[in-house]
């Protein structure tokens, strides 16, 4: 027993097409050629459908005797593939909903052909819709990337004018801090050289005084030495009486004595020495309105004070 299997197609293939136009050629002959030479021009490689594609059939004998008797395509010919599929589908403008390019589906289905190009609108439509979608985003990121750039250069602006102020305050005031350790370092200097010259001034001051003393020292030694040694009418000079006065206050009342007294006031103790005759006869509050001695009568020139302590 022989079975035979057709094959069932979705679509109309252009087999039918071409025996619908053999069988009835006066009603289908001009539209559907012209329908056919119209999807050719515009046919859509998108739209491809997979369910005709040609599969080689194959010629074999079931174990139970059911034999196939579906047709074998020997060889596939080369340009099958750089061809048009003979049903996809045309470009349909979205501007043109009920235009004249709707006529290459009149061949098929009026519901079928309306779906078909509803589906075709729609995408379009929603391709225009995310092209739209894609340009307001990006529109939108590049407007907000310049506000951040911007606020981002408004602040380095303000940044660094602030720091511009910063450097020339700091400079006005390096400036004057440069000034000031200039005069203090003059000031310092002149402090210096003062303290030198009194320094100076005190050891000359302190080495006139210390021979003086050794002077004073030794003169009172000899005037002991030589009034055990000699009588009184044999000495003769100048100074005979006040060495002979020293010389009894000396063995009489030591060193403090009355004969310690100021030869001008007579109450302060004589403290300040005479020069250039040494004489030690005056207080340190005469000695500024004494230009003699008192005791010799010689022109003073100066006048050491003498800590007798």
């Amino acid at each position: 027993m022989a079975v035979e299997a057709s094959q069932i197609a979705l679509f109309s293939s252009p087999n039918n097409c071409v025996f619908i136009c053999q069988g009835d050629a006066s009603r289908y002959d001009d539209r559907l050629q012209s329908a056919y030479r119209n999807m050719k021009e515009n046919a859509l490689p998108v739209y491809t459908s997979g369910v005709i594609d040609v599969c080689p059939a194959t010629d074999f004998m079931a174990e139970s005797g059911l034999t196939s008797t579906l047709p074998i395509s020997r060889k596939r010919s080369r340009d099958s593939s750089t061809l048009n599929p003979p049903f996809a589908l045309p470009k349909v403008p979205i501007s043109d909903p009920n235009g004249l390019n709707q006529r290459a589906y009149e061949f098929l289905s009026e519901d079928m052909s309306e779906q078909i190009y509803k589906q075709q609108f729609e995408i379009d439509r929603f391709i225009d819709q995310h092209n739209e979608k894609v340009r307001t985003e990006i529109e939108e990121m590049r407007n907000r990337h310049s506000r951040r750039l911007a606020t981002a250069y408004e602040g380095i602006v303000s940044r660094l004018k602030m720091k511009d102020d910063q450097i020339l305050k700091i400079r006005l005031m390096n400036r004057s801090l440069e000034e000031k350790v200039n005069s203090i370092s003059v000031e310092n200097q002149i402090w210096r050289e003062l303290a030198q010259t009194n320094e100076e001034t005190a050891n000359a001051l302190r080495n006139n005084l210390q021979q003086v003393l050794a002077e004073l020292q030794i003169q009172n030694q000899h005037r002991l030495d030589f009034a055990g040694n000699c009588d009184g009418e044999s000495h003769c000079g100048s100074n005979f009486e006040e060495d002979h006065r020293l010389v009894e206050a000396d063995a009489g009342g030591g060193y403090g004595g009355r004969n310690r007294r100021c030869r001008i006031c007579g109450k302060g103790e004589s403290c300040v020495l005479l020069l250039p005759c040494r004489h030690l006869c005056v207080c340190s509050l005469c000695v500024s309105s004494v230009n003699v001695c008192p005791v010799c009568k010689s022109t003073k020139s100066a006048g050491v004070h003498v800590n007798m302590t």
